[in-house]
């Protein structure tokens, strides 16, 4: 029997927990909650375990003692860790029960916490009604995993693909706790029962319900009481939450407190009124392609090295990139990037993070390609329907071809029209990105935007069943016509041909013709600055 065994060790749901959002600040907390809950499994395991080898995330105990504090307010570490332990597999058995114990000890603290920092004007009696709401929830949410694979004379890959392969089959064994439900759901997630003090009767009437509910929030400390002094962290008269969206709402302050001794600074993640410039704003979603075969290799060298570059472009490459650029990072959790960000930056901002990822010095190296999506939406759209957009058009991005290594791009306009189209992210030795951000700068320089229009007037007819063009010469030419004609009076001579060709390029890779119209409607809004309209 062997002494030394790969454990893979994973904390969620991920997606769920992340996405029951209603302000950017839920959508910060959920994935931050869930990178520190990581980082305290990775941490615990060392203290147990001192001569054990984190191989994904690559973090080394030092790293967990002297945190980098500068970017410590963004999630970078993922929910899942792999590690190489050693010992029988009984007592790797009981440390891993211990890790477990743990991170739930720490998020029930956590949310136990929450409930002190929202109600803090209940008694005793009353705090316990909420916790022991609370304690059923964490049961039926808080999803931990993990396997021990024995790891001998076969290569690391093996060893881990087994364990991967063990994990898999776990996860389609979960066993679910019923809790009745008889009050209203979370008005964030739509899942769990809301917080009440007072006991709900199925037979009771929905005006009762929300009687008893109101006077339970009545109850909240004047921090999260609505009103207009406070931009940030409050709960509307409206919201009735459930504990794990509650905990979520009063993040902050926690972590303030708890790192307040490292200096890591906690600042309120802004609204999406202040990330967009005019009336919209843009969310960047990206995700790695392939990794599997990244992690590979035989031996757990090979797999560290990915692990480590990868944890260099999440919390060093990453932050500086959005930032530089007036955008606001969510999480970088190596090849998973989420922000948001300015419309008239997001595609040079996605375009950075896309070849640093490829870059020898900055990511993982020549071959390393990953897919985005892009949308952007207005500001009083609901923002869980633009993140559900913008994870569609991530996996419509993976989708594309087999190559993956696409953008795929999405507008919701503020009158409900939306157009989507997806690039590859090379076009002849060319960044796409870069054909689109020259034709915006000319839009912005010496063409009116109105042979955008025309065009569309003109071919829209023309497409036929499929929505394909068949005559591509009379599209070029009338391209030609319509660019030559839109010259702005007094511009600087250009050369209209260039940029026909580049629009040719561009029609030539999106599937369809409608696919192309949405482009160029598209352009226009990428060039659009605060106070422009329709």
């Amino acid at each position: 029997m062997t002494n030394r065994h790969v454990v893979i060790f994973t904390i969620g749901p991920v997606q769920s927990f992340i996405a029951s959002a209603r302000r950017t600040e839920d959508l910060w907390s959920g994935s931050y909650i869930l990178s520190y809950l990581a980082r305290e499994g990775i941490k615990a395991l060392y203290q147990m375990d001192e001569q054990c080898e984190m191989v994904f995330p690559k973090i080394e105990k030092e790293q967990l003692n002297r945190p980098d504090v500068k970017n410590f307010h963004i999630a970078s570490i993922p929910n899942r860790f792999t590690a190489i332990v050693y010992g029988d597999e009984e007592q790797v058995y009981i440390q891993l029960k211990e890790v477990e114990q743990n991170v739930r000890n720490i998020f029930t603290d956590f949310c136990y916490q929450a409930i002190d920092e929202v109600f803090h004007s209940l008694n005793d009696e009353e705090k316990e009604k909420l916790q022991y709401l609370t304690d059923r929830q964490i049961r039926s949410f808080l999803e931990i995993y993990w396997v021990i694979e024995p790891y001998g004379d076969e290569s690391f890959s093996e060893a881990r693909e087994r364990a991967e392969k063990r994990l898999g089959a776990l996860k389609n064994e979960k066993i679910f706790e019923y809790i009745p439900q008889t009050s209203f759901v979370c008005t964030v997630c739509k899942e769990r029962e809301a917080l009440c003090l007072d006991e709900i009767d199925p037979n009771d009437r929905y005006g009762t319900i929300k009687r008893k509910l109101s006077n339970t929030w009545k109850k909240r400390s004047y921090e999260y009481k609505q009103n207009e002094e406070k931009q940030t962290g409050k709960i509307k008269d409206s919201e009735f939450l459930c504990s794990i969206c509650l905990a979520k709402r009063a993040a902050r302050p926690y972590f303030e407190e708890k790192f307040k001794r490292e200096g890591a600074k906690f600042r309120p993640f802004p609204s999406v009124l202040d990330i967009g410039r005019g009336n919209y704003y843009a969310i960047i979603m990206m995700d790695g392609d392939n990794m599997g075969k990244l992690f590979s290799g035989d031996k757990e060298q090979k797999y560290s090295e990915v692990s480590e570059k990868l944890a260099r472009f999440a919390q060093q490459h990453v932050p500086h990139i959005v930032e530089k650029y007036d955008g606001k990072l969510v999480y970088a959790g190596g090849d998973d990037v989420l922000a948001f960000v300015p419309v008239d930056n997001a595609l040079i901002i996605a375009e950075e993070l896309r070849f640093a990822f490829s870059d020898q010095q900055k990511g993982l190296g020549d071959g390393a390609t990953a897919s985005f999506g892009v949308i952007v939406g207005h500001k009083k759209a609901p923002l869980h329907m633009l993140l559900d957009g913008v994870r569609k058009l991530e996996k419509k991005a993976k989708s594309y071809r087999k190559e993956k290594d696409a953008l795929a791009l999405s507008i919701y306009m503020g009158a409900g029209e939306i157009l989507e189209t997806v690039l590859p992210w090379n076009i002849d030795n060319e960044r796409t990105t870069q054909l689109l951000l020259n034709f915006v700068r000319l839009l912005d320089t010496a063409l009116s935007s109105t042979f955008i229009y025309r065009f569309l007037e003109a071919f829209s007819p023309l497409l036929e069943q499929g929505g394909k063009w068949q005559q591509k010469d009379m599209i070029r030419l009338e391209l030609y016509r319509l660019l030559h004609r839109s010259k702005r009076e007094g511009a600087k001579q250009i050369y209209i041909g260039d940029y026909v060709d580049d629009l040719m390029k561009l029609h030539d890779v999106t599937k369809t013709g409608y696919d192309f119209l949405y482009l160029l409607k598209m352009l226009t809004f990428f060039r659009r600055k605060e106070g422009e309209k329709k």
